[in-house]
């Protein structure tokens, strides 16, 4: 009798053991899919459908609501469907591929496309980006008649500031051949990319062709001779930091201040006014600039510059929503 009981409970032990260990392997696997779905070749489209149904998950994984992505998917930017992959799956490969910073194998697990398709379809998305950004990157008024609001509480100083020149260096992964010519004194490669930003944080012009050893001013004086480039008109001007010449049209901080009251005030405000953040707003939401794969150096400026022009895409439908909110309350 004894060593009956001891079988059965020896076998009931075994049991047991069989059942947690099966719990275990069960919530693995579930977790192991949860990270890492398993797609079939309609699973990538049916996912930018089902995320396109809500809007916290669109925002989360497009970076912008579904209303504002169908917007960019009908208007005529050259954006096209092939019999693989519809336009829909694929401005959704590039938002989520610059959104979260994915690389092209992630992309190709997720949407389960080959690498052929996938390089081609980026391409392409990112074409009609450039022709996005030509309708977004830009002064709104390229005369400056306004007097932006921000300036009345120093007024009548600096009204005649158009915005501010603001640099920043954008990480990038390049081949072996070109990583010293593209080194920046941070110890990284990196393109010097200038802005001018207005003071909404609208980029008009964005600049993406200097290597990262490239000092600041030379980086400006390189955009200065773009014919694109946005030049102050007579009486106008931008603010630059301390990294530029003071000179017609770019107004500098006082250098070396310490004790002269009316200069030092003068750099207060300066430094307010030009704190725009706009790069730093760009980044947190594009993540790919904070580290660009190897592409190749004509795609990475170009990502660059659809994600400027996607910056102001959004931050224009910002301002337009909080001007209305502000006459909404004022007809009440």
């Amino acid at each position: 009798m004894e060593s009956d009981n001891s079988d059965t409970s020896s076998d009931g032990s075994s049991h047991l053991n069989e059942l947690a260990l099966g719990a275990v392997m069960g919530a693995y696997a579930w977790l192991r899919y949860i990270q890492n779905p398993v797609l079939n070749n309609q699973t990538g489209r049916q996912w930018v459908e089902l995320i396109l149904l809500d809007r916290d998950r669109c925002k989360d994984n497009f970076r912008m609501y579904p209303e504002y992505f169908l917007f960019i998917l009908v208007r005529d930017y050259g954006l096209q469907s092939t019999q693989e992959v519809e336009s829909k799956e694929g401005l959704a490969m590039f938002l989520w591929t610059c959104g979260t910073q994915q690389c092209f194998r992630q992309v190709r697990e997720w949407f389960q496309r080959s690498m052929e398709t996938i390089n081609r379809k980026m391409g392409e998305v990112l074409e009609s980006m450039l022709a996005f950004a030509h309708t977004m990157i830009g002064p709104k008024d390229p005369s400056y008649a306004n007097v932006h609001h921000s300036f009345t509480d120093y007024y009548p100083f600096f009204d005649g500031c158009i915005g501010a020149i603001d640099g920043t260096h954008i990480r990038v992964q390049l081949p072996k051949e070109d990583r010293e010519n593209f080194m920046n004194r941070h110890g990284f490669t990196s393109y010097n990319v200038l802005g001018a930003v207005d003071m909404d944080m609208r980029f008009t012009y964005v600049g993406t062709g200097m290597s990262g050893a490239c000092h600041d001013m030379r980086v400006l004086r390189e955009c200065m001779n773009d014919p694109n480039f946005p030049k102050p008109p007579p009486g106008k001007y931008y603010l630059v930091d301390s990294g530029y010449a003071n000179q017609k049209g770019y107004l500098a901080p006082y250098r070396r201040t310490i004790s002269v009251p009316k200069e030092l005030h003068f750099n207060s405000h300066h430094a307010s006014l030009r704190n725009v953040h706009a790069f730093g707003v760009l980044k947190n939401r594009w993540r790919i600039l904070r580290d660009i794969p190897c592409y190749g150096r004509d795609r990475q400026r170009k990502i660059i510059i659809a994600c400027c022009a996607l910056h102001n895409f959004l931050l224009d439908i910002a301002l337009a929503n909080e001007a209305e909110t502000n006459n909404t309350g004022e007809t009440h």
